[in-house]
């Protein structure tokens, strides 16, 4: 399983009602969410294969900026 976690301009939950299908469709529902009361609006997926690429492409697709963020377990000595 791969988390990705980016850093957007999505700016509300009320902006989920046009991009969260899309969300749903490209990942899956439970897959994705987003920590709005985080300064850079952290968009997390938990997916199959990197996924990079597809949420970047569907951000921009509704007018939103992303940028991947680094993440790793050494960082929680797992």
């Amino acid at each position: 399983m791969y988390i990705t976690i980016f850093k957007t301009s999505v700016p509300d939950r009320e902006s989920l009602v046009w991009i969260g299908p899309a969300l749903d469709s490209a990942f899956g529902k439970g897959n994705w969410s987003f920590a709005f009361e985080d300064t850079d609006k952290i968009l997390r997926i938990v997916s199959r294969a990197t996924c990079t690429e597809t949420a970047l492409r569907l951000l921009s697709a509704y007018g939103f900026l992303g940028e991947e963020l680094p993440y790793s377990l050494d960082e929680f000595k797992l």
